[in-house]
């Protein structure tokens, strides 16, 4: 493959990703976006990928790869710093980021997932103000490596309510046979 055909695959690849994300609303004011969501979301996939785990670390990234990500989108103000990124991304709404998320996941699969794991776990360090852990349900295709969706779980509730807002959220298909096994791991 040339260098020619690897761009226009990856350009590709990029309009992708951001056609699952077109749906996301964006409540900043039309009129003073600086930094367009496209740009944002772009710039937080690739610094993820290449291994920026906090907003600071997305926001080096993209200072230092601005002509990388030049190949992709226009960034005309170049990329945010990282309390501009923060108070961006803060802004999203986590249900619709999640959809689009979960949209794009499933895209990546390009196959029927052969067995969904479901798993909750109790997220200790991200504590409340009233000092409650945050505990969210993920479902997890195991073959293809990828969690297709989570959600969080009421305070007042438990993962069995959870479940199947998760499931209706990845659009599962269920079928049943002689051979369906129900497992349940704790």
């Amino acid at each position: 493959m040339t260098s020619a055909e690897t761009h226009e695959l990856t350009v590709f690849e990029t309009v992708v990703f951001l056609d699952h994300f077109s749906d996301l609303p964006d409540v900043r004011m039309a009129g003073k976006l600086r930094y367009p969501m496209d740009e944002i979301l772009l710039l937080c996939l690739a610094a993820t990928i290449s291994g920026a785990a906090t907003v600071s670390g997305i926001a080096q990234f993209g200072a230092s790869k601005i002509e990388f990500l030049r190949r992709f989108r226009q960034f005309l103000y170049g990329t945010p710093a990282h309390d501009t990124l923060g108070d961006i991304l803060a802004s999203i709404d986590p249900q619709a980021f999640q959809r689009c998320f979960t949209s794009f996941a499933s895209s990546l699969i390009g196959a029927p997932v052969e067995a969904i794991s479901l798993d909750g776990k109790t997220a200790r360090g991200a504590r409340k103000k009233g000092g409650k852990a945050a505990h969210i349900v993920s479902a997890f295709a195991a073959r293809e490596r990828l969690v297709l969706g989570q959600v969080k779980v009421d305070e007042k509730s438990n993962e069995i309510v959870a479940i199947p807002a998760l499931l209706d959220m990845i659009d599962v298909e269920v079928r049943s046979s002689p051979s369906t096994r129900w497992v349940a791991s704790g």
